[in-house]
């Protein structure tokens, strides 16, 4: 029997974005025996991070080199990724992101693609009701709605409108697991004392992360002597260091970004956080649990899929800045506890986000949606 060729569109596929991991991840261990993956991305790089693009995504590669979706070349390059769709006879047309979400689905429509699929993986934070009036009219074209957690399921239903029969959930997955040993890095090569207590947060310094919370937080904690750790690129970098040194914390408060050795940083965490007003399935609470550290996030979205209250981490109802310091202050007290939660964290990741599982799960979706099934 034929491959089953799938078109992935995605706006860009800058490296150490979580949506953009993720493709690459599926790309990288889909079985090519069955199926045949090609990539299509709007834009060479996104613009305020400054992140490169992955050099080799792992399947066939064009970029239509569109800057902005209202422009008149748009309609050209529809016109061109449909032709592309018809000459290579894609069983499957996969999207990411609005403006490909737009773009993929349309001219996947005149390519006589069937099997059109939009991808969700956040609870929709940038809706305007001007973005989802359009949506909801693209949306009609598409077929299939693939999400990766419960919570995004129910933002898709209630605010796209979509009928629940056309949505699969399938959550993330991940190849790079750490090894359970402690990191190889010390707290002192980071600049951070050896015997201080430790919180991080990893993050891309953007509003609806809130990590201007997450100082305030810091600010307020009983242990004075923390250290506190943003990993993380983005906008609002300066924003952050100045109001730390104006919360009287900045000599302990510390910006960086790694895409290598992102475990060897959260292994030297005490405690996780997240302080997101919005979540889908959060790539940073599983990279916290798989590292073998308790997590504190806001009960929003999908978060309360990956922590296990008061099992593997806390659930604090959304904005409640003194209940988070108090389950911080209270892990920092007690070592015990916070072995017990990170041991019991890193076991139920492993089983509930491995990447072969996803992999799995994917490809079963894909064959039933090409009628292999």
């Amino acid at each position: 029997m034929d491959k089953i060729k799938i078109l992935y569109v995605i706006d860009y596929l800058t490296t150490g974005g979580g949506t953009e991991n993720q493709l690459k991840a599926l790309i990288s261990h889909l079985d090519r025996e069955r199926f045949e993956p090609f990539l299509v991305t709007l834009a060479p790089m996104k613009g305020w991070d400054g992140l490169p693009t992955y050099h080799d995504p792992g399947c066939e590669h064009i970029c239509l080199g569109l800057r902005k979706i209202k422009h008149p070349k748009t309609i050209i390059d529809i016109l061109r990724l449909s032709r592309l769709i018809k000459k290579r006879k894609f069983h499957i047309v996969q999207t990411f992101f609005v403006d490909a979400n737009i773009i993929g689905v349309i001219s996947g429509l005149l390519g006589g693609c069937r099997s059109r699929v939009v991808s969700r993986r956040d609870l929709g934070f940038w809706y305007t009701p001007p973005l989802l009036s359009f949506l909801n009219r693209v949306n009609r074209l598409a077929r299939y709605f693939l999400v990766n957690s419960e919570a995004v399921k129910e933002a898709v239903m209630e605010h796209e409108k979509i009928e629940v029969e056309k949505i699969r959930v399938i959550r993330n997955g991940v190849f790079d697991m750490p090894d359970e040993n402690r990191s190889k890095m010390r707290k002192a090569d980071i600049g951070v004392p050896g015997d201080a207590p430790f919180v991080g947060i990893v993050a891309n310094l953007r509003e609806v992360k809130r990590i201007d919370n997450f100082i305030r937080v810091a600010a307020a904690l009983r242990h004075d002597n923390t250290h506190f750790m943003v990993i993380g690129v983005g906008p609002l970098k300066e924003d952050l260091l100045r109001q730390a040194r104006e919360a009287y914390i900045g000599h302990r408060f510390h910006i960086t970004h790694t895409l290598d050795n992102i475990y060897d940083y959260i292994k030297l965490f005490d405690v996780g956080v997240l302080t997101s007003d919005s979540e889908g399935l959060s790539n940073t609470l599983i990279e916290y649990q798989l590292s073998g550290i308790p997590a504190i996030a806001f009960d929003v979205g999908g978060n309360n899929e990956v922590i296990e209250q008061g099992n593997t981490g806390f659930l604090i109802k959304h904005g409640d800045l003194d209940e988070m310091r108090s389950k911080i202050d209270i892990l920092l007290d007690d070592e015990d506890l916070r072995a017990r939660l990170g041991h019991k964290a890193r076991d139920i990741a492993r089983a509930r986000f491995a990447g072969e599982r996803m992999i799995k799960e994917t490809a079963e979706f894909y064959e039933m949606i090409a009628g292999r099934r």
